[in-house]
C-alpha cells in the first residue's frame, strides 16, 4: 500500500500488544507467536509497522511477555551477513530504519487494558494509538490514518468501526457493538460520532436485526494519556483478572472523556483464529495479486 500525499498527523506514538497467549492459534502458537504466522509475505506484525509508518506514526511501542522476544529478534536483529539476501531482508531493514521502536513486557496474561498499561513511560503525556496486530483492513487508505485523520487532540477516546456484513461476525470474535447518542448517526456514517456506551452481544444482535451488516469495533483505537488512570487495580473484573475496558469507558465518560467512533472504509480481517486465518488468506491473496 502506498499513498500520493504527504500525511501529517497529532498522533506520532502507537502501542501494538503482542504480549497474548495465542490460545486461540495453538499448537503453532507453541513455537510462533501468532504475531509472526504469515500473511503473504510477510509476517501479521510487519503489515501492522508499515500501517504505521503510511499514517505518519513512527514511534512505536510493542508489548511482549518472556518467550516472545522473537519478534524483536526478527524486526531488529541483524540479517548474517553469510545468508543470501533478498529483497524482503531489504524492505524489513528500510522499515524498521524508518521508525523509532520500543519494547516492554506484560509479566503475566492480565489482558489488552493491562498490555496498554505497560507502555505508559514510553507514552507519557501524549495521545496514542493501539494497534491490535491480528486485524488488518484492506483498504486504499490505511486504516489508523482514517482513524486519526482530522482528530484534533482533544481528550478523548476515538474508536474505529466497521460496517461487518452478517456473514463475517462470526470470524470477529470479541468485536464489539456499540450505542450512540443519537441512533440514526449511526446509519449516516457521518462522523466521528458520540459514543454513549458499548452494547452486549445480544444488544447489537437486535439493533441490526433487519440490515444486511453489523456496525462493531475494530482494533485500532485512539487513547488520550490521562487513560491510564483508568487501567490499574480498581478496573479489574474479578472473574477475570483482567481490566474490563467496560468499565474504563465508563468511568472516562463520568469524568468528560468522549468516546468518538470513526466508521472505516474498506475490508477488515481478522486473523486471529484458525477459522478467520483460513477464511481470510484468500481475500488478502486476491487483493494483492
Amino acid at each position: 500500500m502506498k499513498l500520493t500525499r504527504p500525511v501529517q498527523t497529532i498522533i506520532e506514538k502507537a502501542v501494538i500488544p503482542a504480549a497474548g497467549l495465542g490460545s486461540r492459534m495453538l499448537p503453532f502458537t507453541k513455537a510462533v507467536p501468532k504475531e509472526l504466522l504469515p500473511v503473504g509475505r510477510k509476517p501479521m506484525i510487519q503489515h501492522v509497522l508499515e500501517e504505521a509508518l503510511l499514517s505518519g506514526v513512527k514511534r512505536v511501542c510493542i508489548v511482549i511477555r518472556e518467550g516472545k522476544e522473537i519478534i524483536r529478534d526478527y524486526l531488529c536483529a541483524p540479517h548474517p551477513e553469510s545468508h543470501k539476501r533478498d529483497a524482503s531482508i531489504d524492505e524489513l531493514e528500510r522499515l524498521v530504519d524508518g521508525c523509532e521502536l520500543s519494547f516492554v513486557y506484560q509479566t503475566r496474561p492480565a489482558g489488552l487494558g493491562d498490555a496498554i498499561f505497560q507502555a505508559r513511560e514510553f507514552v507519557a503525556d501524549d495521545p496514542f494509538v493501539v494497534m491490535i496486530p491480528d486485524q488488518l483492513l484492506l483498504s486504499g487508505v490505511p486504516a489508523t490514518l482514517q482513524l486519526i485523520e482530522g482528530f484534533k487532540g482533544e481528550s478523548s477516546i476515538r474508536s474505529s468501526l466497521l460496517r461487518l456484513p452478517k456473514g463475517d461476525v462470526p470470524f470477529f470474535a470479541g468485536a464489539r457493538g456499540v450505542e450512540f447518542e443519537t441512533g440514526d448517526e449511526a446509519a449516516s456514517g457521518a462522523g466521528p460520532l458520540s459514543i454513549r456506551r458499548l452494547q452486549t452481544e445480544e444488544e447489537t444482535r437486535a439493533a441490526y436485526r433487519d440490515s444486511a451488516y453489523e456496525l462493531r469495533g475494530f482494533g485500532r483505537t485512539v487513547y488520550p494519556p490521562e487513560i491510564f488512570d483508568y487501567l490499574g487495580p480498581d478496573f479489574v473484573n474479578p472473574r477475570t483478572a483482567e481490566v474490563d475496558l467496560w468499565k474504563t469507558f465508563e468511568a472516562c465518560a463520568l469524568q468528560g472523556i468522549a468516546h468518538r467512533g470513526v466508521v472505516l472504509e474498506g475490508e477488515p480481517l481478522d486473523l486471529g483464529t484458525f477459522e478467520g486465518y483460513y477464511h481470510y488468506l484468500p481475500r488478502f491473496r486476491e487483493s494483492n495479486s
